[in-house]
């Protein structure tokens, strides 16, 4: 593996008083962009009710939303107080109803803790239905739709903020149909950046499905070559790819794409963290072993085993950050297509840092050297330390299972020219602003971490505003001006286009 130095990054950055906000990671899609059994795979008894059409009705018909429904309530209401208004004439009757309310509330709760009924649903469960519940908050923006959506996040931001936009292509996840396919969804968003004067970057989605499918035509063009194309010309910005909805990073027929955007320094921001969008699909056949990566098993080399049988579980397989290290050293990546490849030098985001459970998972392991490598060392005493890090330790078969994903995106940014990462989800959670903050000082990868939110999906956290100043007041001018300024400048520009 080719290891360069890189450039020198100042220790102290020459921050203007007004800047350009890079918010490098977010959403505008609506329920309406989402397969209708969503549901699937989470909860197995219900999502064939629980639709996303009947969560669409729900936020439409029966939230205060609704105007109809808030007059309903309203009316509830009077009635209400003027039955107590009543009862208050008979001391013992309005006392009476008094106790007879609080004991009800009280028997409900005792029921509710005694038969748990929480634990009924698995931890999937309950965050597929804080997801339902986001999506269908922007359920009643129907008529605007992404216009609308996107409308409430600028409103967050100073005047001079950019914002990149990723699309979801969840038409081949199984899953059912949307409402508005994902061409119909890329058309709305083209739309929507034409009538916002450049704060809008969108992305175009890379799955490798769309890109063989062969009744894929738009106006002539292969959706592999609309892409170039449209990369080309600044329609989108950069690439985004989600490879939990059912393929590995390195899938063959993403190959020639990647020699583009390797080529033009086109970025490309993929999903690296667990979560509640994945395949709904069987597992197959060929992902019982990982394709690339081996072990020694008794002398002899086998393949990595990859037992999960559950969606959500062997889905992660495909969002492992391991993945990019099988995609970006030429020898792994050249022997699994059996010609000589060399990908190292793309751009790429591996977003979300891996998650807020890989996090905890490293500040919680005292006991496994790979998980306790972070440290402001200089990279050559890095790279020259007398323990391996996740990418030159022999067993990988050890790494995939025990090491935290932090730790292993970490050691790609470390390894790799054009690996970055974004802090997009995980910024909800204040317990991590001290380790992230010991990130953005530490020289080997400062220059690498963007800010991003995952608007609006960390809706279900915390809202936008709270997320963005917390931050920004948690980590200081100086390092916020380098991850939404300076770092996000350097990673969106192309050989199209510098920022």
């Amino acid at each position: 593996m080719d290891h360069k130095l890189e450039p020198t990054v100042k220790s102290k950055v020459d921050m203007p008083k007004q800047y350009t906000v890079y918010n490098c990671h977010t959403h505008t899609f609506t329920i309406d962009h989402v397969p209708n059994n969503f549901g699937k795979k989470i909860l197995p008894l219900f999502y064939q009710v629980i639709t996303m059409k009947v969560v669409k009705w729900y936020y439409l018909n029966l939230t205060f939303r609704n105007r109809k429904y808030r007059r309903f309530l309203h009316k509830c209401k009077k009635v209400k107080y003027f039955i107590i208004a009543i009862l208050k004439f008979t001391h013992i009757l309005y006392w009476l109803y008094t106790l007879i309310l609080f004991l009800c509330n009280w028997i409900f709760k005792m029921l509710i803790n005694i038969l748990a009924l929480s634990n009924l649903f698995s931890a999937q469960s309950k965050a597929a239905f804080k997801r339902f519940s986001t999506i269908g908050r922007y359920a009643t923006y129907v008529d605007s739709g992404q216009g609308k959506v996107f409308d409430l996040l600028e409103k967050t931001y100073g005047p001079d903020t950019r914002f990149v936009v990723l699309p979801m292509d969840m038409d081949y996840m199984e899953a059912g149909k949307s409402t508005y396919n994902y061409m119909q969804q890329l058309d709305e968003l083209l739309k929507v950046k034409s009538n916002n004067r450049g704060q809008i970057l969108p992305f175009v989605f890379a799955d490798p499905r769309r890109i063989i499918d062969k009744k894929i035509n738009i106006n002539g063009f292969s959706y592999e070559n609309y892409i170039k194309k449209n990369l080309s010309n600044h329609k989108f910005n950069g690439i985004k790819m989600y490879p939990a909805l059912g393929y590995y990073p390195f899938d063959k027929n993403l190959i020639e794409t990647f020699r583009f955007a390797q080529e033009h320094q086109i970025p490309i921001i993929t999903h690296c963290i667990e979560g509640t969008v994945f395949y709904r699909g069987k597992k197959k056949k060929e992902w019982r072993n990982h394709p690339i990566l081996t072990y020694k098993d008794d002398k002899l080399i086998k393949p990595l085993p990859l037992p999960q049988t559950k969606n959500y579980e062997f889905t992660t397989n495909f969002t492992h950050p391991l993945n990019y290290h099988c995609l970006l050293d030429k020898t792994l990546l050249s022997n699994y297509l059996g010609e000589e490849t060399d990908l190292s030098k793309l751009k790429i985001c591996l977003a979300h840092f891996g998650g807020t459970k890989e996090w905890l998972r490293y500040i919680e392991d005292s006991w496994i050297n790979y998980n306790n490598k972070i440290s402001k060392v200089s990279k050559i005493d890095y790279q020259n330390s007398k323990y391996k890090n996740t990418l030159t330790h022999g067993n990988k078969r050890t790494i995939w299972w025990n090491a935290s994903w932090l730790s292993i995106i970490y050691d790609l940014m470390i390894a790799y020219e054009g690996v970055y990462t974004d802090i997009s989800f995980i910024v909800f959670n204040e317990e991590l602003f001290p380790l992230l903050k010991y990130l953005l000082e530490d020289d080997k990868v400062k220059h690498k971490i963007l800010f991003g939110t995952d608007y609006y999906v960390v809706a279900q956290k915390n809202t936008e505003k709270a997320l963005y100043l917390n931050l920004r007041s948690y980590i200081g001018e100086e390092l916020f001006y380098m991850i939404s300024h300076v770092n996000a400048k350097r990673f969106l520009s192309t050989s199209f286009k510098t920022f």
